[in-house]
């Protein structure tokens, strides 16, 4: 009986305001949508159109970047906001980076997953003579 009255108490309170509130208060800097890239087999590269959005508190001096190779792809002057378009096309899942211009500092990041359809499962093959 315990047991079922702790769980119906969690349920209520999971269901609460205050905790869908919470949520949206940690809504991301950085979204890229979308945010997986599927490819038919693994190893092969993915194709996708990416839009990558983000959006500050402050307007400030902002600058997107790879966060691998830190190569700046796109930056802002005195904005809240921005967008960008991005031509997907990788072997590997990238990830990406927002930053103050002015300090230098990563405040959001984000990141495209790679998927397959089909992963290679190549069979040991062995040389027969007969």
């Amino acid at each position: 009986m315990f047991f079922k009255a702790s769980v119906i108490l969690f349920l209520l309170l999971r269901a609460s305001p205050l905790f869908a509130n919470d949520e949206q208060a940690q809504d991301p800097a950085l979204i890229a949508l979308p945010d997986t890239c599927v490819a038919l087999r693994e190893g092969r590269n993915c194709y996708a159109d990416i839009e990558l959005n983000w959006q500050q508190d402050n307007i400030g001096n902002y600058c997107l970047r790879d966060a691998t190779s830190k190569h700046i792809m796109q930056c802002w002057l005195r904005q809240k906001s921005g967008q960008l378009h991005y031509a997907f096309d990788s072997v590997e899942s990238i990830s990406f980076e927002l930053i103050n211009s002015d300090t230098g500092k990563t405040i959001a990041a984000t990141q495209v997953q790679l998927q397959w359809v089909y992963q290679n499962r190549q069979k040991k093959r062995r040389w027969r003579l007969f």
